[in-house]
């Protein structure tokens, strides 16, 4: 499931992401929206002391993430805005840097954004790095219910029903069956029918679903007449001309065959290639 990200804004999802790496790495410290925070939007201390090792967490919004190629060098663009950043804090005792952003991205091997973006941050980073891309967080958030309804923006229609027959006490989860039944049936009941009514004109669905006929003009010396004349279908097998063969409809027949019964067969599997 994809879930809408984009709904949250920067800073709604920055709290969302700070929620995920709580819940995946207990013992982080979640710094504040919106401050100058030098490169950090969450730490983990190797130990509970600010004078060790620890991890440096940064999260980075697009607001357009799904434009493919150029959000993901809007990410590269990011990174390199933060080697500064990043080094200073390494010097300060960061040995470990993960990044968090909504921008999809591709699995190719080698070639695709995550490997080419993984030996960019390699490269780039004197410290071991990752990369959480928007199929990281769609798929920490599935299981999360907790943090999915504390970000109502993100919940999908498939969420809203499961909290419906889910979150309610059975009596009323029953009731509320009842009712989604009664409603899909009375839709059923008015969409079975087409109904035109610029020209007073209705017609059951299905039965505007109409199998067209057909007409096959072949060179003779391709294909044996006889051969078209023992086909399993009520067709009319003609000689148009000196050199054709002309496969049709019966006309006017009561039984017709049309043209998906014809490709859908056997016959013409073996002899319409």
């Amino acid at each position: 499931m994809d879930h809408q990200l984009e709904n949250l804004g920067p800073e709604r999802f920055q709290q969302l992401c700070q929620a995920l790496l709580v819940k995946e790495f207990p013992g982080i410290n979640c710094l504040p929206i919106g401050q100058p925070d030098g490169g950090r939007d969450a730490v983990r201390y190797a130990r509970q002391t600010t004078d060790t090792a620890f991890t440096v967490y940064q999260v980075k919004y697009a607001r357009n993430p799904l434009e493919g190629d150029d959000a993901r060098q809007w990410v590269r663009n990011i990174t390199d805005d933060e080697v500064v950043k990043v080094s200073r804090l390494i010097t300060r005792g960061a040995n470990q840097y993960l990044l968090a952003t909504n921008v999809p991205g591709t699995a190719h091997l080698d070639v695709g954004s995550i490997d080419k973006f993984q030996t960019e941050l390699n490269q780039k980073f004197r410290v071991p790095v990752l990369c959480w891309w928007r199929d990281d967080i769609n798929r920490r958030l599935d299981g999360n219910w907790d943090i999915k309804l504390r970000y109502p923006e993100v919940l999908s229609g498939q969420d809203f029903f499961r909290l419906l027959f889910e979150t309610t006490r059975s009596q009323e989860t029953e009731r509320r069956l009842n009712t989604l039944r009664a409603f899909l049936a009375d839709q059923y009941n008015e969409d079975v029918e087409v109904k035109f009514k610029q020209v007073g004109l209705q017609n059951r669905l299905l039965d505007l679903f109409v199998d067209l006929p057909f007409r096959i003009t072949i060179r003779a010396q391709k294909r044996d007449h006889r051969r078209w004349a023992a086909i399993p279908f009520d067709l009319m097998v003609t000689r148009e001309h000196p050199g054709t063969i002309v496969i049709g409809d019966t006309y006017g027949t009561a039984a017709q065959i049309g043209t998906a019964s014809l490709l859908l067969s056997e016959f013409a599997a073996d002899q319409l290639n």
